[in-house]
């Protein structure tokens, strides 16, 4: 009797992991009825013009660069003959678009 109550429970469980198996799958293959790239959390946003901050000479360098509140701050430089080099970016991510500029 004992036996008997054991393997009905061994193969309840046996069939429990096989439906939590196929549900694992199930979710990761499925698509919710999107297709293409546009699926899940990505970004959908068309990609913003190439960024041009606009340097005096190519002999300008960037310095530094940190993001933080979806701002990228870009800190230039250059030698020390060109002090028009020398600037502070703030630069808004979801659209590209400079927001401040500051310079010496």
């Amino acid at each position: 009797m004992a036996i008997h109550v054991l393997r009905t429970i061994v193969i309840a469980l046996g069939v429990l992991i096989l439906a939590v198996v196929g549900a694992i799958i199930w979710t990761a293959f499925d698509d919710g009825g999107d297709s293409g790239a546009a699926s899940g959390g990505d970004n959908t946003q068309a990609a913003p013009d190439r960024l041009s901050l606009g340097l005096p000479s190519p002999a300008c360098t960037i310095e530094q660069a940190s993001t933080a509140a979806g701002r990228l701050t870009v800190i230039t430089g250059g030698p020390a003959n060109l002090p028009e080099c020398r600037r502070v970016f703030v630069i808004q991510l979801s659209s590209g678009r400079i927001q401040t500029e500051v310079s010496p």
